[in-house]
């Protein structure tokens, strides 16, 4: 929340002689007060006040709020320390006080992580947008001066590579001086992998909506993780299969399509030559797979493979005539 203060002048005797020296040679230029400044700095110039301040615009005339704050700056204090330093007011403004913000950089618990997770990530040889940071303690914001070059440094960085904990401190450059913010918590690699949002019992298919990525610790990943989501969407799961679970490559198979017992049509096709006939699986079938086929009219046993839902293409060898009599 802003702060409002009103500021005091700062003007040290020294620099009221001066600008009594300074008013006598001085040619004095019409100004108009601002209603609202923004200034970087620890001073606040009458070029800050004042517009067509003119020669006069580096005088310095009050001490500037602390970093990040707002003050108010009475009008009559603005036009009293312009006309001490030989600066003609156009006129006297309609309001009673000047905005005066000290701009600065805002440091907070987003910033350090960032650099936490920087650093984190060259220290693992890692990319910096898989390393996920948590810290134990938030911190107060802290307001940084615009005007350093590097507002904020990591002047010392721990990082235990077996449990992810870190201790990192920082130099923040609050303008007359540096602070010191000390940050523990956890830094970690983490690895995209697909899990599911909902529980899947086993031979149910899985589809791209049962499927949400999430990143969890790269050390809990085992090698036999499905890592693309597309290994998953529309196979079958081969066993019940939990919410946010990561899923091995063993976890699912494609899914069957025929079912032993299940009746099923037998084709046959060569140019010019279409067989079929109906038959009773005598195994489970996803598609692709080869499954033996119980022709009730002949009693005889027919492998083929599984080409969808109830479909079986034959692949018996021997002539369409000898294909036919097993068939039929």
């Amino acid at each position: 929340m802003m702060r409002a203060i009103v500021l005091r002048i700062a003007l040290a005797a020294a620099l009221a002689t001066l600008a009594a020296g300074f008013i006598a040679t001085h040619q004095a230029s019409a100004a108009e007060l601002r209603p609202r400044v923004e200034i970087d700095g620890a001073i606040v110039t009458l070029g800050d006040l004042f517009e067509g301040a003119g020669d006069l615009a580096g005088h310095a005339a009050f001490r500037a709020p602390e970093l990040g704050v707002t003050g108010a700056l009475p009008a009559s204090e603005a036009i009293k320390a312009a006309t001490a330093a030989g600066l003609a007011v156009d006129r006297l403004p309609a309001f009673a006080s000047v905005t005066v913000v000290r701009r600065s950089v805002t440091i907070d618990d987003a910033t350090l992580k960032a650099q936490v997770a920087e650093a984190a990530a060259a220290r693992l040889g890692a990319a910096v947008d898989t390393i996920d940071v948590t810290i134990d303690e938030p911190v107060t914001p802290i307001a940084a001066a615009t005007t350093a070059s590097t507002p904020i440094a990591l002047a010392d960085f721990v990082l235990q590579s077996a449990s992810g904990r870190f201790n990192a401190t920082f130099a923040v450059d609050v303008g007359d001086g540096s602070r010191s913010v000390t940050l523990t918590g956890r830094a970690i690699e983490t690895l995209a992998v697909p899990v599911l949002n909902r529980p899947v019992d086993r031979r149910t298919v899985i589809r791209a909506s049962d499927v949400t990525i999430t990143r969890i610790d790269k050390r809990r990943v085992p090698g036999s993780a499905v890592i693309d989501a597309d290994e998953i969407v529309d196979m079958a799961a081969r066993r019940p299969l939990r919410a946010g679970e990561v899923i091995a490559s063993s976890d699912v198979e494609p899914p069957r399509v025929i079912l032993r017992g299940d009746l099923v049509t037998l084709q046959y096709t060569r140019p010019g030559l279409t067989l079929s006939a109906r038959g009773r699986a005598l195994a489970d079938g996803a598609k692709g797979d080869i499954v033996s086929v119980l022709n009730e009219q002949s009693k005889r046993t027919i492998q083929g493979v599984v080409t969808g839902a109830g479909i079986v293409a034959v692949t018996t060898s021997g002539s369409p005539t000898v294909l036919k009599t097993a068939m039929n």
